[in-house]
Protein backbone atom coordinates (compact mmCIF):
# COMPACT_ATOMS: atom_id res chain seq x y z
CA UNK A 1 0.00 0.00 0.00
CA UNK A 2 1.28 3.38 -0.69
CA UNK A 3 2.22 6.29 1.37
CA UNK A 4 -0.20 9.18 1.46
CA UNK A 5 0.73 12.35 1.19
CA UNK A 6 0.40 14.78 4.17
CA UNK A 7 -2.30 17.06 1.83
CA UNK A 8 -3.87 13.84 0.67
CA UNK A 9 -4.18 12.76 4.70
CA UNK A 10 -5.18 16.12 5.85
CA UNK A 11 -8.32 15.99 3.52
CA UNK A 12 -8.83 12.39 4.20
CA UNK A 13 -9.25 13.28 7.54
CA UNK A 14 -11.61 16.01 6.64
CA UNK A 15 -13.89 14.06 4.95
CA UNK A 16 -14.04 11.98 8.40
CA UNK A 17 -14.52 14.60 10.11
CA UNK A 18 -17.83 15.95 8.21
CA UNK A 19 -19.29 12.60 7.92
CA UNK A 20 -18.55 12.06 11.69
CA UNK A 21 -20.00 15.14 12.75
CA UNK A 22 -23.10 15.00 9.89
CA UNK A 23 -23.93 11.51 11.16
CA UNK A 24 -23.54 11.97 15.28
CA UNK A 25 -22.95 15.84 15.78
CA UNK A 26 -20.01 17.98 17.02
CA UNK A 27 -19.81 16.69 20.19
CA UNK A 28 -19.26 12.99 19.30
CA UNK A 29 -16.96 14.05 16.92
CA UNK A 30 -13.70 12.90 19.06
CA UNK A 31 -10.46 12.99 18.03
CA UNK A 32 -10.93 8.97 17.67
CA UNK A 33 -13.90 8.92 16.41
CA UNK A 34 -12.83 10.77 12.98
CA UNK A 35 -9.41 8.52 12.91
CA UNK A 36 -11.88 5.39 12.62
CA UNK A 37 -14.04 6.53 10.12
CA UNK A 38 -10.92 7.35 8.41
CA UNK A 39 -9.00 4.54 9.11
CA UNK A 40 -5.91 6.65 10.32
CA UNK A 41 -4.08 6.03 13.65
CA UNK A 42 -4.34 9.41 16.42
CA UNK A 43 -0.34 10.11 15.69
CA UNK A 44 -1.51 10.61 11.47
CA UNK A 45 -4.33 13.35 12.97
CA UNK A 46 -1.31 14.91 15.58
CA UNK A 47 0.60 15.00 12.18
CA UNK A 48 -1.51 16.06 10.38
CA UNK A 49 -3.26 18.91 12.42
CA UNK A 50 -1.68 21.23 15.21
CA UNK A 51 -5.39 21.27 16.93
CA UNK A 52 -8.54 20.26 16.98
CA UNK A 53 -9.10 23.73 16.16
CA UNK A 54 -7.32 23.62 12.76
CA UNK A 55 -9.32 20.58 11.71
CA UNK A 56 -12.94 22.58 12.30
CA UNK A 57 -11.60 25.68 10.47
CA UNK A 58 -10.43 23.55 7.70
CA UNK A 59 -14.17 21.53 7.89
CA UNK A 60 -15.36 24.87 7.70
CA UNK A 61 -13.02 25.88 4.54
CA UNK A 62 -14.13 22.79 2.72
CA UNK A 63 -17.82 23.04 3.22
CA UNK A 64 -18.05 26.95 2.38
CA UNK A 65 -15.55 26.20 -0.80
CA UNK A 66 -17.92 23.49 -2.18
CA UNK A 67 -20.98 25.83 -1.92
CA UNK A 68 -18.72 28.93 -3.44
CA UNK A 69 -17.57 26.03 -6.37
CA UNK A 70 -21.08 25.80 -7.15
CA UNK A 71 -21.66 29.70 -7.08
CA UNK A 72 -18.07 29.72 -9.14
CA UNK A 73 -19.55 27.45 -11.85
CA UNK A 74 -22.66 29.07 -11.99
CA UNK A 75 -21.26 32.29 -13.07
CA UNK A 76 -19.93 30.88 -15.76
CA UNK A 77 -21.33 31.91 -19.23
CA UNK A 78 -24.25 34.56 -17.33
CA UNK A 79 -23.71 38.07 -17.44
CA UNK A 80 -22.37 40.54 -14.97
CA UNK A 81 -25.86 42.20 -13.80
CA UNK A 82 -28.23 40.79 -10.98
CA UNK A 83 -28.76 37.54 -13.22
CA UNK A 84 -25.41 37.23 -12.29
CA UNK A 85 -26.10 37.49 -8.34
CA UNK A 86 -29.05 35.41 -8.54
CA UNK A 87 -27.44 32.43 -10.40
CA UNK A 88 -24.45 32.54 -7.37
CA UNK A 89 -27.09 32.68 -4.81
CA UNK A 90 -29.33 29.92 -6.57
CA UNK A 91 -26.00 27.70 -6.72
CA UNK A 92 -25.52 28.14 -3.10
CA UNK A 93 -29.13 27.12 -2.37
CA UNK A 94 -29.05 23.98 -4.82
CA UNK A 95 -26.49 22.82 -2.27
CA UNK A 96 -28.28 23.51 0.28
CA UNK A 97 -31.50 21.50 -0.48
CA UNK A 98 -29.15 18.91 -1.36
CA UNK A 99 -27.06 19.13 2.00
CA UNK A 100 -29.01 20.35 4.65
CA UNK A 101 -26.86 18.19 6.94
CA UNK A 102 -23.81 19.77 6.23
CA UNK A 103 -24.92 23.07 6.39
CA UNK A 104 -26.62 22.31 9.87
CA UNK A 105 -23.42 20.91 10.70
CA UNK A 106 -22.00 24.62 10.24
CA UNK A 107 -24.15 26.16 12.69
CA UNK A 108 -23.21 23.51 15.15
CA UNK A 109 -19.62 24.03 14.41
CA UNK A 110 -19.89 27.65 15.07
CA UNK A 111 -21.98 27.62 18.50
CA UNK A 112 -19.63 24.10 19.43
CA UNK A 113 -16.68 26.77 19.14
CA UNK A 114 -18.48 29.59 20.78
CA UNK A 115 -18.79 28.07 23.65
CA UNK A 116 -15.50 27.12 24.06
CA UNK A 117 -13.00 30.32 24.45
CA UNK A 118 -10.02 28.64 23.21
CA UNK A 119 -12.17 27.96 19.92
CA UNK A 120 -13.64 31.43 19.26
CA UNK A 121 -11.23 32.72 16.43
CA UNK A 122 -12.90 28.92 14.20
CA UNK A 123 -16.07 31.05 14.44
CA UNK A 124 -14.20 34.15 13.52
CA UNK A 125 -12.90 32.80 10.88
CA UNK A 126 -15.53 30.99 9.50
CA UNK A 127 -17.85 33.82 9.50
CA UNK A 128 -14.92 35.82 7.96
CA UNK A 129 -14.41 33.70 5.06
CA UNK A 130 -18.27 33.74 4.03
CA UNK A 131 -17.86 37.39 3.92
CA UNK A 132 -14.93 36.85 2.32
CA UNK A 133 -16.19 34.27 -0.12
CA UNK A 134 -19.13 36.66 -0.73
CA UNK A 135 -16.67 39.74 -1.99
CA UNK A 136 -15.35 37.62 -4.76
CA UNK A 137 -18.48 36.23 -6.10
CA UNK A 138 -19.87 40.38 -5.84
CA UNK A 139 -16.92 41.32 -7.51
CA UNK A 140 -17.44 38.67 -10.51
CA UNK A 141 -21.06 39.76 -10.51
CA UNK A 142 -22.22 43.40 -10.32
CA UNK A 143 -20.72 45.97 -12.45
CA UNK A 144 -17.93 48.42 -11.22
CA UNK A 145 -15.45 48.66 -8.19
CA UNK A 146 -16.66 50.41 -4.96
CA UNK A 147 -14.30 51.16 -2.58
CA UNK A 148 -13.30 48.12 -0.22
CA UNK A 149 -15.05 49.28 2.73
CA UNK A 150 -18.66 49.46 0.73
CA UNK A 151 -17.24 45.58 -0.85
CA UNK A 152 -16.91 44.57 2.58
CA UNK A 153 -20.41 46.27 4.35
CA UNK A 154 -22.09 44.98 1.12
CA UNK A 155 -20.69 41.05 1.71
CA UNK A 156 -21.38 41.40 5.19
CA UNK A 157 -24.49 42.15 4.58
CA UNK A 158 -25.29 39.23 2.12
CA UNK A 159 -23.48 36.74 4.17
CA UNK A 160 -26.28 37.85 7.23
CA UNK A 161 -28.98 37.39 4.60
CA UNK A 162 -28.38 34.29 3.83
CA UNK A 163 -27.02 32.50 6.74
CA UNK A 164 -30.07 33.57 8.72
CA UNK A 165 -32.30 32.14 5.25
CA UNK A 166 -30.07 28.99 5.56
CA UNK A 167 -31.17 28.44 9.27
CA UNK A 168 -34.46 29.70 9.00
CA UNK A 169 -34.95 27.12 6.13
CA UNK A 170 -33.38 24.45 8.12
CA UNK A 171 -35.81 24.52 10.59
CA UNK A 172 -38.77 25.09 8.53
CA UNK A 173 -38.11 23.51 4.99
CA UNK A 174 -40.01 26.54 3.17
CA UNK A 175 -38.11 26.65 -0.05
CA UNK A 176 -41.05 29.49 -1.41
CA UNK A 177 -40.32 31.78 1.09
CA UNK A 178 -36.29 31.07 1.42
CA UNK A 179 -35.97 31.42 -2.53
CA UNK A 180 -38.15 35.12 -2.27
CA UNK A 181 -36.22 36.30 0.39
CA UNK A 182 -33.15 35.57 -1.44
CA UNK A 183 -34.88 37.00 -4.38
CA UNK A 184 -35.97 40.29 -2.65
CA UNK A 185 -32.22 40.61 -1.37
CA UNK A 186 -30.64 41.61 -4.94
CA UNK A 187 -32.25 44.52 -5.57
CA UNK A 188 -30.72 45.47 -2.26
CA UNK A 189 -27.48 44.31 -3.03
CA UNK A 190 -27.09 46.36 -5.89
CA UNK A 191 -28.54 49.11 -4.90
CA UNK A 192 -25.73 49.17 -2.01
CA UNK A 193 -23.30 48.22 -4.28
CA UNK A 194 -24.00 51.35 -6.76
CA UNK A 195 -24.34 53.95 -3.66
CA UNK A 196 -20.43 53.10 -3.24
CA UNK A 197 -20.30 53.47 -6.69
CA UNK A 198 -20.34 57.42 -6.46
Amino acid sequence: MSRMSVEDRRAQLVEAAITVMTREGVRKATTRAIVGEAGASLSVFHYCFDSKAALFEEVVRTIVGRSAGLAKEALTGVATDDDALMAGLLAYWEHVVANPEQHLLTYEVTQHCLRIPELHDVARSQYDLYANVIAIHLRGSLEGEPDDATVACVARYLAVIIDGVTLNWLARRDDDEALAVLRSSVPHVKAMWAAGLS
